[in-house]
């Protein structure tokens, strides 16, 4: 008889369960219209991230290109190899006019100013040629080092690879010698 009062109490805790339940869980009706609020509000046409990240990146690449522009500039003259010889790439500053041919001047001052000018243009290129030429002597005996290590190298395990048996081991056995010379080559076999 207790069984039947029990099999009773189960369909009513089920029930109290479900009311339970009920009351916390949000109704679908109200769920639903939330959603749908949400898909019909305009999304955000500008996003903050975005717009930053962009702003940092422009930034960096102006600050790039300004900072490879200004160190062009400070760069020292380039020496350029010809196959007449070297020559320097030299830019013309202010003191030095920049073509050969200069305005004729009056009296003798501007002439020895542009005697001046072509006197440090050849010192340059002077200067110029021999650290070339000390750069290039340098390189070839550099580039000649390298070679005699590369030439005289030898292999640290090359004498594990070696036996008393080479010549053996790597001779090869002539078809017009008897049987019994061939059979020398197999172990174990007296000659």
């Amino acid at each position: 008889m207790e069984l039947v009062g029990e099999e009773k109490k189960i369909p009513t805790l089920f029930s109290e369960l479900r009311l339970g339940d009920e009351q916390t869980v949000p109704s679908f009706g109200a769920t639903w219209n939330r959603a749908q609020a949400r898909a019909l509000r305009p999304r955000r046409a500008f996003n903050l991230s975005f717009a930053a990240a962009t702003a940092l990146l422009i930034c960096a690449l102006v600050s790039l290109a300004w900072w490879s522009t200004h160190w062009q500039r400070s760069q020292p003259n380039v020496v350029a190899v010809t196959p007449s010889g070297v020559v320097p790439d030299l830019k013309p500053s202010a003191g030095v006019p920049a073509s050969k041919e200069s305005p004729a001047p009056s009296g003798s001052e501007p002439k020895k100013a542009v005697t001046a000018a072509h006197r440090l243009e050849l010192s340059a290129r002077l200067r110029a040629e021999r650290i070339a030429s000390r750069d290039e002597a340098n390189l070839l005996a550099a580039a000649k080092k390298q070679a005699t290590a590369i030439s005289s190298w030898q292999s640290p395990t090359a004498t594990l690879l070696s036996s008393p048996n080479d010549d053996l081991l790597k001779s090869l056995p002539q078809l017009n010698e008897s049987t019994n010379d061939l059979k020398s080559f197999l172990p174990n076999t007296p000659k």
